[in-house]
């Protein structure tokens, strides 16, 4: 999960400082003169020589009051801010009040971080001068400094009204409105100051930011791109178009424009995090740590760049590493959930993490940001057997295991007994996307918007039941669930674990992932599917299995395409077992990261170091999906990890006719499998031991015949279950569905229960 990205917008700065062309109190016409060159030398950026005459005219007459100012003015200039007020208070002192040395003496009382004395000054300056548009604006800009977004915005709209031609009010208007998440208003706040000055290049950049969170990618990167045509050295822009390709998951692109940035500002620390970021996209992993090293090294303390390092020695299989640096994370910043979220879905990779571990952790999660119950009431109708409204909440409505778990449920929905509704958290789209929607009746976007006004969506679109689809993985929206938008709230398919939070009512499994019993291990009451808790929808592109490639190479071939980070040691050493028991046999592993030379000699050596010689051992890196589901013609058994195995990936071996030995342990993580195998009556594939894990692969590839049988009739076995049948998987979650709902009706709190099987669309209701 990379969820924290370090965005690089252009920053609102104080309005246009107010300097009079005639002095006060000039003693003679020399002073005038002189203080008249200062002004224009000012104004045209010729600081140091404004700054010579000011001191030349306070030789002449001490208590020039506007040569103090203008002194004050330029020091503010060049970022003493602590000169600045000094000289702007001596001015007021001899001058008495004037509104313009108040409001600068507000900018530099905010530059020193003084932010109520600088509102005071403000405010003083607005009292002498009602109409002081300058002054409405730099209050706006202390009062979101402040923590008061609501008053900073009322503050803007003051100055607009003064002065509707006033650029910057307009640009710092829609940085309040971005903050806020509102991205229409923000972005028509950037276009009203763009249509008043087209060359306001931080005005394109902020309106891309504002395009990009909203998710119109394409228009974001003009805006991005007609900033760096007014200004090719505006660093942020550059940042921002790298960020954007990233969204478009191209980190090539991404990569040279963080470079471009870096050309410009070799020290900029937001343009090495985000290269950083890119790099490990590309899996050039260490080029990534030294990046992140490089920032770390001048920020020891910045908790994004702590997390995404992380990420990369998870991506590198270092688990141990990844959780140390999770760990400090949470030290740094206990409010970064997205830390959070990544140190819990690396302790399920970890081998020798307790379910007592896991629960702990994630209870720290919910006690961190699970709000306090405020008595919610809802207005949901109540009536018996209506319609009920679903809504499910991802970030992977895509080409992803949601997406493919989930077409076929959406497509299987009762629309007669239930509407469905989904909040998508990515701009991504792709054919599984447009399959989703069709099967959908009702399509939101919830990207770049905020909790409160998802919240209020959701509220809007009165939902029954809300759906969190994703967990502690990227893009998850979880937070939005502790804000409680519906009555009834329920986390299934994208995780494997317990969230944590109180304001999940209930967690949908099955009694092959969660056995009897195991309920203690969830925050959350558990729901147990008859038919396993997925329902796979493989794609149309897969290619028709082919034979064992035994039959023709004469040696078996055991293969994982599963992510490295569950590849530990303790998997490392059964497998070398499992090769050692098959003489001749290889192992074909393939995941992206073994695009990377470093991780493809680091699981090389540990092989080794378990007797596994080179020539039995391949590693392959990224392939395209219909090319990777290819390669499964590859292998003859597909070998399942522990303590965290597949769940799409055992899917996709299964349906290419690549049977799965597996090693279910304890934890929910580690029994994806098993309920396949169950489904598919494979149970003699699933061990109970390591020992028996050696035996249930040795078995399968001394039997080539039933390895050729399995190859050819798996998919046939896989249509034909509830594992790929939408229409009779899909009636036991509207059951559970329909339960949870009547508890929550009666007043009851929520329960675990198992759900029922095949039976009635629309199951009798209790009173």
């Amino acid at each position: 999960m990379n969820r924290q990205q370090r965005r690089a917008a252009a920053k609102q700065g104080p309005g246009p400082v107010g300097l009079a062309t005639g002095g006060a109190n000039p003693s003679h016409e020399k002073v005038s003169a002189l203080f008249g060159a200062a002004v224009a030398h000012q104004r045209s950026g010729r600081l140091a020589e404004a700054e010579r005459i000011c001191r030349q005219i306070l030789e002449i007459e001490p208590n020039h009051s506007d040569a103090h100012h203008c002194l004050g003015v330029l020091a503010f200039q060049v970022g003493r801010c602590d000169i600045a007020a000094a000289f702007i208070a001596n001015a007021i002192a001899l001058k008495g009040d004037e509104p313009t040395m108040h409001s600068n003496l507000g900018n530099a009382l905010k530059g020193l971080g003084k932010l109520d004395e600088a509102i005071a000054s403000y405010r003083r300056a607005i009292a002498l001068r009602a109409d002081f548009a300058d002054a409405y604006s730099n209050l706006g800009n202390a009062l979101g400094d402040q923590g008061r977004p609501d008053d900073a915005i009322e503050s803007y709209r003051r100055a607009l009204a003064i002065n509707p031609r006033f650029v910057d009010a307009h640009k710092n208007l829609g940085n309040a409105l971005l903050k806020q998440g509102k991205l229409s208003e923000a972005a028509a706040s950037y276009a009203k100051a763009l249509a008043l000055n087209p060359n306001a290049a931080d005005a394109h950049n902020n309106l891309g930011v504002t395009l990009k969170d909203w998710g119109k990618l394409d228009e974001a990167a003009a805006s991005y791109r007609k900033a760096l045509a007014i200004n090719p050295d505006y660093v942020d822009a550059r940042i921002n178009l790298g960020n954007l390709f990233r969204e478009r998951e191209d980190p090539d692109g991404a990569v040279v424009s963080y470079r471009q940035a870096l050309a410009i500002e070799p020290n900029n620390l937001d343009a090495h995090h985000n290269l950083a970021t890119a790099l490990g996209d590309q899996c050039k992993f260490g080029e990534a740590i030294e990046s992140y090293r490089f920032v770390l090294a001048r920020e020891p303390n910045l908790a994004e760049a702590h997390n995404n390092l992380a990420n990369v020695l998870k991506h590198q299989g270092r688990l141990d590493a990844a959780l140390e640096s999770y760990e400090r994370v949470i030290a740094l910043k206990p409010d970064f959930a997205g830390a959070h979220g990544n140190l819990l879905l690396t302790q399920h990779y970890a081998d020798g993490i307790s379910n007592a571990e896991l629960l702990a952790a994630a209870r720290r999660f919910g006690d961190q940001f699970d709000r306090k119950a405020e008595g919610e009431v809802f207005s949901n109708d109540r009536s018996l057997g209506r319609r009920l409204r679903i809504g499910y909440v991802s970030g992977d409505f895509q080409q992803h295991p949601v997406g493919f778990l989930l077409a076929r449920v959406l497509e299987a929905h009762d629309r007669a007994a239930f509407e469905i509704f989904c909040y998508a958290n990515s701009t991504n789209v792709d054919h599984v996307t447009e399959r989703l929607k069709k099967a959908a009746d009702h399509w939101r976007s919830i990207v770049g918007v905020s909790d409160a006004d998802a919240e209020a969506m959701i509220k809007r679109d009165r939902i029954d039941i809300l759906v969190d689809l994703s967990g502690h993985t990227a893009k998850s929206r979880l937070l939005l669930f502790t804000r409680r938008p519906a009555p009834v709230q329920a986390s299934w398919l994208g995780y494997f674990g317990t969230t944590g939070l109180r304001s999940i009512d209930y967690l949908v499994m099955d009694e092959a992932t969660v056995p009897a019993g195991e309920e203690r291990w969830f925050t959350e009451a558990v729901v147990r599917l008859p038919y396993g808790r997925f329902c796979y929808a493989p794609p149309e592109y897969a290619p028709d299995p082919v034979d064992p490639p035994s039959l023709k190479r004469g040696y078996v071939t055991f293969g994982s395409f599963n992510n490295v980070a569950k590849i530990g040691a303790g998997v490392i050493s059964l497998w070398a077992a499992v090769l050692q028991a098959t003489p001749g046999s290889r192992l074909l592993l393939k995941w992206k990261s073994f695009d990377n030379e470093g991780v493809r000699r680091r699981f090389g050596d540990a092989f080794r170091a378990a007797g596994v010689v080179e020539e039995r051992l391949e590693l392959r890196g990224f392939s395209p999906h219909r090319e990777m589901l290819a390669q499964y013609g590859d292998i003859d058994i597909a070998l399942d990890p522990f303590p965290f195995g597949g769940g799409l990936t055992s899917c996709e071996a299964l349906w290419m006719g690549a049977p799965v030995a597996t090693l279910p342990g304890d934890r929910p993580a580690s029994r994806q499998t098993i309920g396949f195998l169950n489904l598919l009556g494979l149970s003699d594939c699933v061990a109970h031991s390591p020992t028996e894990y050696v035996s249930c692969a040795t078995a399968l590839a001394a039997d080539s015949d039933r390895l050729m049988a399995l190859r050819h009739s798996l998919r046939r076995r896989m249509t034909a279950s509830p594992l790929c049948d939408g229409a009779r998987f899909t009636p036991t979650l509207e059951t559970a569905f329909r339960q949870m709902w009547n508890r929550w009706r009666a007043g009851e709190p929520a329960a675990s229960f198992e759900a029922q099987g095949m039976g009635e669309r629309n199951p009798a209701e209790a009173a």
